[in-house]
C-alpha cells in the first residue's frame, strides 16, 4: 500500500527536476512561467503527502466501537401519549323495567395513556402502553375456589383502573415479515387501529363496538404479520375469553379476562385479518375473523359441559377523498351453548342472576361516520370537521331458546364538529338521538362535549 501511495510522488519529483534542467535554455518570460508551474506542482505534492499520511494512519488505527447497534446519533426510543375528557347530558333508563327516561349529566376523565417504544436494534423493538381509565387505580376481582360452590370476591381500591394494555416485543425479520409477542392487540374490527381522539369523530369511542367486543381488545400471545403489494395479513394465537362474564346487554365484551389477576389460557383463540391499504392513514379496507372456545377459561367449570365456541366476523374500512373522510365497520358474532352458559352463570355464586336473563346466540353491531373538513370553505386557520355518525347494536339478535328481547336493540344518529386549534388538540361537540326497537320506549337525546390530546417525542 505504501508503494502504491508514494509512486505518484516519485513521478512528480522527476518531472520537477526535468523542468529545472530545461529552464536554463529558455527566455526570462518562459522561466517565470515555468517557476509558477513548479510552485503549483510542489503544492500538489504537499496535498498528496497529507492524503497518503491520513490513509496510512486510518489503516493502523483500531476500529471505532459504539454502545448501540443503531447509527450514531439516531434516536432509538419514542414516547407517545394521548388522553380524553368528556361531559355528557343524556336521557337514561334506570333499569330494564323503566319506561320513563330521566336526564342526567356526568363528567369523565376517560383515559390518559402513556406509550413507550425502545429499539434495541433495527430488528428488535419493545413497546409498552399504560392506560389510566377514569382517573383511578381500579378494582381487582378474584375467584375463590375454596368456597363450597366457588365464589367471586371483589376488592375495591379506588375508582377507575390502571391497565397495561400492551407489552409487546416486535421482531422485523425483513421488510415483508414481522412477529409480535407478549400482550398484544386483537385486530378485530377497526377500534384497535383507530382509538385515539383524532381517529374517531364522535365525542366518545363508538358504543356499538363496546356492546359486542372489548374495546382496544388485548390478549397474551403472538402475531405474525406479512405485507405484499399493499396487502397486509395477520394471524394470531392468543388467550381467549371467559364466558362467566358474558352479559345480556354486552354479549362477549365483558368476557375479557383483564378483571382477573391471572389469565386462564386453557382455551386459546385464533384470529385472522387481511387489509388492503393503510387503515391508520384512512386509506384501507379489510376483514377479520376470530374464533375460540370459552368454557375452558371459566374458573368454575362444573356446571357447564359445552365448549361455548364463539366466532366473530368483521368488515371495516376508512377512506379519505379530498376534504371528505369516511370510516365504518360491521361485526357479526355467533355463540354456541348460549342457553347453557346463561343457566350456568345464573347458578354461579357471586354473580348477579339479573344480568343473565338471556344471552344471544347471535349478535351484531355497526357504525359509520362521515366528516368534511370545512377549514377552507369557512376561511379558517385551523381544521374544523363537520360530521354525521350512525351507530347500531343488537347483542341479542337471536337466542337458542325462546324469543329474543328487543330491549337492547338500539340505534343512534349523531351530528357534531371536531375543531383542531393545533394538530395535537381536538375539541368535540355532538348532539344525538337514540332509537329503540322496543315499541313502548320513547326516543332519547343526548349532548356531549369532549377534548382530546396526542403527542409524540
Amino acid at each position: 500500500m505504501k508503494q502504491f501511495v508514494l509512486m505518484p510522488l516519485l513521478l512528480l519529483s522527476s518531472a520537477v527536476l526535468a523542468e529545472q534542467a530545461a529552464s536554463t535554455t529558455l527566455t526570462a518570460a518562459d522561466h517565470i512561467a515555468q517557476q509558477q508551474k513548479i510552485a503549483e506542482i510542489e503544492r500538489q505534492l504537499q496535498v498528496l503527502k497529507a492524503q497518503s499520511q491520513a490513509m496510512l494512519t486510518s489503516q493502523k488505527a483500531p476500529a471505532a466501537t459504539t454502545t448501540s447497534p443503531l447509527l450514531a446519533g439516531q434516536k432509538n426510543w419514542q414516547i407517545k401519549s394521548y388522553g380524553s375528557a368528556r361531559y355528557k347530558s343524556e336521557q337514561v333508563f334506570r333499569n330494564t323495567q323503566d319506561l320513563e327516561p330521566n336526564r342526567r349529566a356526568s363528567t369523565d376523565l376517560e383515559r390518559v395513556v402513556l406509550e413507550i417504544a425502545y429499539d434495541f436494534t433495527p430488528k428488535w423493538q419493545l413497546e409498552f402502553e399504560l392506560e389510566y381509565e377514569h382517573g383511578g387505580t381500579g378494582v381487582t376481582l378474584e375467584y375463590d375456589g375454596f368456597e363450597e360452590f366457588g365464589e367471586f370476591e371483589s376488592e375495591i381500591e379506588a375508582g377507575g383502573e390502571v391497565v397495561v394494555e400492551k407489552l409487546q416485543l416486535r421482531y422485523q425479520a425483513n421488510p415483508y415479515l414481522a412477529v409480535k409477542m407478549g400482550r398484544i392487540f386483537i385486530p378485530v374490527g377497526i377500534g384497535t387501529e383507530l382509538h385515539k381522539p383524532a381517529q374517531y369523530m364522535t365525542a366518545e369511542r363508538h358504543w356499538s363496538e363496546a356492546t359486542m367486543i372489548p374495546q382496544t381488545w388485548n390478549e397474551t400471545g403472538f402475531n405474525i404479520m406479512a405485507n405484499w403489494q399493499n396487502f397486509n395479513a395477520q394471524i394470531l394465537l392468543t388467550t381467549g375469553l371467559n364466558s362467566e362474564y358474558f352479559r345480556t346487554y354486552q354479549w362477549a365484551a365483558t368476557g375479557h379476562q383483564k378483571r382477573f389477576e391471572q389469565t386462564n389460557a386453557d382455551d386459546l383463540a385464533l384470529t385472522f385479518r387481511l387489509d388492503y391499504g393503510d387503515i391508520k392513514k384512512d386509506k384501507g379496507i379489510g376483514f377479520s375473523y376470530y374464533t375460540s372456545d370459552t368454557t375452558g377459561n371459566r374458573n368454575n367449570q362444573n356446571n357447564l359441559a359445552g365448549d361455548g365456541n364463539i366466532e366473530i366476523i368483521g368488515l371495516h374500512g376508512a377512506w379519505t377523498i379530498g376534504n371528505w373522510i369516511a370510516r365504518g365497520q360491521y361485526l357479526y358474532g355467533q355463540l354456541d351453548d348460549s342457553a347453557a352458559i346463561t343457566l350456568a352463570n345464573k347458578t354461579t355464586a357471586g354473580l348477579k342472576p339479573g344480568n343473565f336473563s338471556q344471552l344471544g346466540s347471535e349478535a351484531e353491531s355497526a357504525f359509520v361516520e362521515l366528516g368534511y373538513n370545512a377549514q377552507g370553505l369557512l376561511g379558517l386557520s385551523s381544521q374544523l370537521r363537520i360530521f354525521a355518525a350512525y351507530d347500531y347494536a343488537n347483542p341479542i339478535k337471536k337466542v337458542a331458546d325462546g324469543i329474543a328481547t328487543s330491549r337492547f336493540d338500539k340505534q343512534e344518529l349523531s351530528f357534531g364538529v371536531n375543531y383542531f386549534p393545533i394538530p395535537e388538540l381536538v375539541f368535540k361537540m355532538q348532539v344525538a338521538e337514540q332509537h329503540y326497537a322496543q315499541e313502548n320506549l320513547d326516543n332519547t337525546r343526548s349532548v356531549a362535549l369532549s377534548l382530546g390530546y396526542f403527542f409524540t417525542i
